[in-house]
């Protein structure tokens, strides 16, 4: 019965979200006009574009480390720019592609294996980037949700107490994780696997380069949106963690919809609809298209590498 409940639990989650999803949608572009759309589209400011555009370059160097952080954790030896490689070949396809458990993990397989590395090594650098990406994710939004959760109330109807109490629960869990070293030193047995529990100062490190990679993405974001006096950068930064979150629970390929929704429900009568929707389209330009035009082609060069690597070993098989 347990096991049937959970079979259909993650696809009833995700349709839910995409049936709320696209209501929402619905009435945040109801009310907006396409040619302002345009306007604001041909009106977009090159300099935001461009600061926009160097955000994401610092971001994904910050990415490249969930991965350095990982290989760190199973105490392999690797030259940071491989690992720089596979990380941002794999960030970049799985953030538009989605499925990151399936995609991510795939590409890493690809490019890891020819450096000697195993299937349930790169599953634990994957593990360990993830656990990476969650705690910036729970240390930025708890702050956010402790500091200025208005936002995230009126957008939830929580009562303040409730988005209060969840801030508070996100900086436990981060705070947790970065002590748990000091009193626990045995491994932890989990579904068969022994996990070593990370030192308080690695811990610090892995929080410490997820927050500042929350922040960089945000900002990304930000400084595409039009200058308003409504909310400030403190602010966004629930409505962007939020929306975040969603998006990557719903397995929807890069959270596209779901993630806007969020964004316009939540900025919903602070600035222009047709505003918001132009940002967040040359935002999913600058973030998502434009690193997975650059790791779609990295990631056919290894492939190609790898097919010429297995017709000369087939060569050298057949003449010895």
């Amino acid at each position: 019965m347990n096991h049937r409940l959970t079979r259909y639990l993650g696809p009833a989650l995700t349709l839910g979200l995409i049936g709320g999803a696209i209501l929402l949608l619905y009435r945040s572009l109801s009310e907006m006009h396409l040619p302002e759309l345009w306007q604001d589209l041909h009106e977009f400011k090159l300099e935001a574009i461009l600061t926009a555009a160097g955000l994401t370059v610092v971001s994904h160097l910050a990415l490249t480390s969930y991965d350095y952080i990982g290989v760190r954790y199973i105490k392999r030896h690797l030259a940071y720019w491989r690992v720089a490689l596979a990380a941002f070949t794999a960030y970049s396809i799985s953030h538009s592609l989605g499925f990151a458990s399936v995609t991510g993990t795939t590409i890493r397989y690809r490019l890891y294996s020819r450096w000697g590395f195993g299937a349930v090594e790169v599953a634990q650098i994957m593990a360990m980037a993830g656990v990476t990406l969650f705690l910036g994710m729970f240390l930025i939004g708890g702050i956010a949700m402790l500091l200025d959760g208005g936002r995230v109330q009126d957008w939830s109807d929580l009562p303040s107490y409730s988005v209060n109490a969840l801030g508070a629960l996100c900086l436990t869990l981060v705070a947790a994780y970065g002590t748990v070293g000091y009193w626990r030193k045995e491994p932890l047995s989990l579904w068969g696997f022994q996990l070593r529990v990370p030192s308080p100062g690695f811990a610090g490190i892995q929080i410490a380069v997820s927050g500042i990679d929350w922040l960089l993405v945000a900002s990304v974001l930000y400084v595409l949106l039009p200058q308003n006096d409504v909310f400030n950068f403190a602010t966004f930064l629930g409505v962007f963690v939020l929306a975040y979150f969603l998006g990557i629970i719903s397995n929807v390929p890069g959270g596209l919809g779901v993630f806007e929704a969020v964004i316009l429900k939540s900025l919903h009568g602070s600035v222009p609809p047709e505003a918001v929707l132009s940002s967040l389209l040359v935002y999913r330009g600058v973030y998502h298209l434009l690193p997975l035009m650059i790791g779609g082609v990295i990631f056919l060069v290894n492939e190609w590498k790898r097919s010429q690597e297995r017709a000369q070993r087939r060569g050298l098989a057949e003449r010895s």
